[in-house]
């Protein structure tokens, strides 16, 4: 545990505690109060430092009475992605503009993509500070019931956020490339989440239909895929053959040139021959 609230801590200060507590491999720090201070958001962008670290055990962040604006937000969002450690982030809430609130869910879970779900915080349990905490029940319960897993089952809990935010898989393009390939990973990665039905309410019907979903519109979507490549290919050997023929065109007309050129000169000397036997 290390107390350093209302110490009058700047940004360079909270660089240097960082540079610090990196540079010593500390793995024991759970708990670290750096409320009431004076560092801004350059201040955040050191602490990201130490949140992102694969070597942290940091529990309990708490940097309340901060004032912490939209930017600081956005510094301590993107480095939540991929932590596995803090569980509760003490700060003011009220800080922030209006779009700065939307990326207040950020720092619990990104829905904009699946990949982003995926990569988003699942050990939080508690985000704020007296009464402004922010109220997701749903992804602090997914979060306190994952640390009662073993490590491994664990995946189960992004694995519920992509089902609830993206419940087909929609967002199928980034893994056309493998094409028909991937028909058994979809297949696999839906008989794991299967584990996910103790974690909310969903009947065996609707997830099977998600499965049946998910591959229909991956099978739907790879064809069209093929099919643009195999046409982007036949366009590709057309715009080769054509080259070729401007090259042979660009030859024909050099040859045609220095035809005309020598068919001058015949008319030249044929003109000189005349005038000479008229002389005679």
């Amino acid at each position: 545990h290390l107390n350093l609230s209302q110490n009058g801590i700047g940004d360079e200060g909270i660089a240097a505690l960082v540079s610090g507590l990196t540079a010593a491999a500390n793995t024991s720090l759970e708990t670290l109060n750096l409320s009431r201070n004076a560092f801004t958001t350059a201040g955040v962008r050191s602490l990201s430092t130490l949140i992102q670290s694969e070597r942290s055990t940091l529990k309990d962040l708490s940097i309340n009475d901060m004032r912490i604006d939209d930017d600081g937000i956005s510094i301590l969002a993107d480095a939540l992605t991929n932590n596995t450690s803090l569980e509760s982030l003490c700060l003011n809430l009220d800080g922030s503009t209006s779009a700065g609130k939307k990326t207040h869910l950020r720092l619990l879970c990104d829905t904009s993509s699946i990949n982003n779900t995926y990569l988003s915080n699942h050990t939080l349990q508690t985000i704020g500070w007296s009464d402004q905490f922010i109220d997701e029940g749903k992804y602090f319960s997914l979060n306190r019931q994952g640390k009662q897993l073993n490590p491994i089952n664990r995946r189960l809990i992004p694995m519920c956020k992509i089902l609830i935010h993206h419940p087909d898989l929609a967002d199928m393009k980034p893994f056309y490339k493998w094409k028909l390939k991937f028909i058994p990973v979809i297949a696999d990665w839906f008989r794991s989440a299967r584990g996910c039905k103790g974690f909310f309410e969903e009947s065996i019907e609707t997830f099977q239909r998600r499965q049946l979903s998910a591959m229909y519109r991956f099978i739907r979507g790879v064809p069209m895929l093929v099919a643009d490549g195999y046409w982007s290919q036949q366009l590709k050997q057309v715009r080769v053959k054509k080259r070729q023929f401007e090259e042979v065109e660009k030859q024909l007309l050099e040859i045609l040139e220095k035809k005309r050129k020598v068919e001058e000169e015949e008319m030249q000397v044929l003109d000189r021959l005349s005038g000479q036997r008229a002389s005679l």
